[in-house]
């Protein structure tokens, strides 16, 4: 955990140094820092746009679509919700059937 926030040490405007942190935002570990004379908080930009990014989504209806590769059938997801969920090429997700016509995606 240190080495991973190691890099939030900065200086705040006030002129003291803040201590590295990490921060829930809807749900999401975000790296930052916080002032422990004025308290100002900064966060880590890459960290603060994954949330950014997925309240961009959250609302919005997406679709996907079911194609065939092989004997597999594939689910093609948006970018918009595969960089919000942060998932990469082989990630592993699983599928729950809650109704005959909804699922649900734990990753």
């Amino acid at each position: 955990m240190k080495d991973e926030l190691k890099k939030e040490k900065i200086r705040c405007t006030c002129g003291k140094w803040t201590r590295p942190k990490h921060f829930n935002m809807e749900g999401f570990k975000v790296r930052g820092s916080e002032c422990p004379s004025c308290g100002e908080v900064y966060f880590n930009i890459e960290d603060a746009n994954k949330v950014f990014v997925y309240n961009k989504i959250k609302k919005a209806a997406l679709t996907g679509k079911v194609t065939k590769a092989g004997n597999s059938y594939v689910l093609r997801l948006p970018k918009a919700l595969v960089d919000a969920l942060g998932l990469s090429i082989n990630s592993t997700i699983t599928i729950s059937v809650e109704t005959p016509t909804t699922v649900k995606l734990v990753i």
